[in-house]
């Protein structure tokens, strides 16, 4: 690869930033092993390009990176994705980042509410589910119970009842596949080097049909955010997510 390539490779994946002259002009070498990481992000992949582009969408949000927020918003419109897709995107990480997430996602894809049509659940009434059956789910997905969802059955159980809502709505099929939004929750578990949290979305996106191709194109993914050490921790939790669906199967 010359560096023109690896110029436009970078550029095309950072935009058209002085770092990325900076690098090209006075280390050459580093600029074409950098694009070579990213060649073999985008270009040698399993997952479609969109799903790549929302991936880095949320780690950059996370990081509170605007103007790279924005540009993967682009690239992903420019691969096909709709604004109802991006919108979930963000809606995923409600229950686990906050409304901080949504709101300043929202602002920066450029996404106008007032363009939207409303839900045909818009007037419909939530029953409250009863303690039994949100731990019946809890325990399914997330095998097992840990102490973050039994305390608040017993001592917080409103708070529990909306976290389950938003959970489960979030993580069921939609304009999104639900093994999409499972791998989105390992990529961003894994830029941010929470090897736990990646492992349990690992397990529930193979469980849901993804691919140990996917779920490691995933994870990979995240190296062009969040480095290699976040990979690192990654790759445990491949590991032991993938070792517990074969023995569960």
């Amino acid at each position: 690869m010359d560096i023109k390539k690896a110029k436009a490779l970078l550029s095309s994946v950072y935009g058209d930033v002085d770092w990325v002259d900076v690098l090209c002009r006075y280390s050459p070498k580093k600029a074409v092993g950098l694009a070579y990481v990213a060649e073999g992000i985008f270009n040698r992949s399993v997952l479609p390009e969109k799903i790549k582009h929302f991936i880095l969408l949320v780690i950059y949000l996370s990081q509170g990176r605007a103007d790279l927020v924005k540009l993967h918003a682009q690239l992903a419109r420019s691969a096909g994705a709709s604004d109802a897709e991006l919108i979930e995107t963000l809606e995923v990480f409600l229950p686990s980042r906050g409304v901080h997430m949504f709101s300043e996602g929202l602002r920066l894809i450029g996404v106008d509410a007032q363009t939207l049509p409303a839900s045909e659940e818009a007037d419909t009434a939530h029953e409250p589910v009863d303690v039994v059956d949100m731990l019946a789910y809890f325990e399914s997905v997330l095998h097992g119970l840990p102490p973050f969802v039994t305390l608040l059955a017993e001592h917080k159980p409103e708070l529990l009842q909306g976290y389950y809502v938003l959970r489960s709505e979030n993580l069921r099929e939609g304009v999104l596949l639900h093994k999409y939004k499972e791998l989105l929750l390992v990529a961003l578990n894994t830029s941010e080097r929470y090897t736990e949290g990646a492992r349990i979305h690992v397990v529930n996106a193979m469980e849901n049909g993804a691919s140990a191709e996917e779920v490691v194109d995933a994870m990979t993914t995240a190296i062009l955010s969040g480095g290699v050490p976040g990979w690192i921790e990654g790759s445990k939790a491949f590991v032991a997510g993938s070792q517990a669906v074969a023995v569960a199967a």
